[in-house]
């Protein structure tokens, strides 16, 4: 039991407030990295389903916000660079077990749009959850939608005959598979709890004191 409290504490505490964000702004990184895989890796088992995915609700959510990593110049680039980090994964996935599909240049071009607006909320963790949800919840919608209709445009220039009544049939034939994906918004609430989760940590304030006190600070979280 004294083993696994060492351990949580190596983890997840720190030296001061800084180091300890710090700290948790990596693993909140990393753990987003490992989900995307995840989630990518699950649907190639047929264990989830194609348009159920934590991809771009991840990409959204993590790019969203502005992560202090320390000074380390391998995790500033890490983290500035997040989604085309995930995305090497998504890539690496996809050449493993299906190799190179022309569809593909539409798929992760779509999700790379899909991190790029995430980058335009520089949200901070500290603002109140229903605002985070909000601007979180209404980007990964808004990035649902694009990449179906960019895909979808994929779709019809390989497999469609390329007249306006093909390109017609092909986003016709798209619309269940959109509403389907939008449902991918349930992973929205979680990942911004985590995000809330990890940003809760006790900084020193400074209080005004009678000048006999003893006290100097004191600490709120």
């Amino acid at each position: 039991m004294k083993k696994i409290d060492c351990f949580t504490k190596k983890i997840w505490g720190g030296r001061n407030s800084e180091a300890l964000l710090s700290k948790r702004f990596k693993i909140f990184v990393i753990l987003a990295i490992v989900l995307i895989a995840l989630s990518k890796l699950l649907y190639l088992h047929g264990i989830t389903f194609p348009n159920l995915e934590l991809i771009i609700p991840t990409l959204v959510v993590v790019s969203s916000f502005s992560l202090y990593c320390g000074e380390s110049k391998f995790w500033r680039r890490l983290t500035r660079y997040f989604g085309i980090a995930a995305l090497v994964s998504v890539y690496l996935i996809d050449m493993k077990f299906w190799g190179f599909r022309t569809i593909y240049i539409f798929t992760w071009s779509g999700f790379l749009i899909a991190w790029l607006l995430g980058l335009r909320n520089k949200l901070s963790m500290f603002d109140k959850y229903k605002k985070l949800l909000y601007r979180t919840a209404l980007t990964t919608a808004v990035a649902i939608l694009i990449f179906d209709v960019w895909t979808c445009f994929g779709t019809w220039l390989f497999w469609y005959p390329r007249t306006v009544a093909g390109l017609i049939a092909a986003f016709l034939a798209q619309i269940p598979f959109t509403l389907y994906h939008l449902s991918s918004l349930v992973f929205v609430p979680p990942l911004v709890g985590m995000a809330k989760l990890i940003s809760k940590v006790k900084v020193p304030v400074a209080i005004a004191v009678p000048a006999k006190s003893g006290a100097k600070s004191t600490q709120r979280g």
